[in-house]
């Protein structure tokens, strides 16, 4: 048989400034769901720092002491998307 393509698509990112907002989203492809999605921010110095992670069924949302109080995360699993907003940034 043929083997589906699985691919994880990111949009919303980029560039922005001192105290805008952003909110990024990571839709899963030729997958049914994503299970746990784990976001992380690579620092200037290049390593990764744990931002947010939400659960399959979103009832597990935990954000790192960086983002909290500043950042909301949700999910769509009947479009295999999960999405992170950033205030204040």
């Amino acid at each position: 048989g043929m083997w589906a393509q699985l691919r994880l698509e990111e949009a919303g990112g980029g560039l922005r400034a001192p105290g805008d907002s952003v909110t990024l989203h990571c839709r899963g492809h030729g997958i049914r769901s994503l299970g746990g999605v784990w976001w992380y921010r690579q620092t200037g110095g290049g390593s990764l720092q744990w931002v947010s992670v939400i659960s399959s069924d979103s009832s597990v949302i935990l954000f790192g002491q960086s983002v909290e109080g500043r950042a909301t995360a949700s999910r769509d699993n009947s479009r295999t998307v999960t999405s992170l907003s950033l205030r204040a940034l």
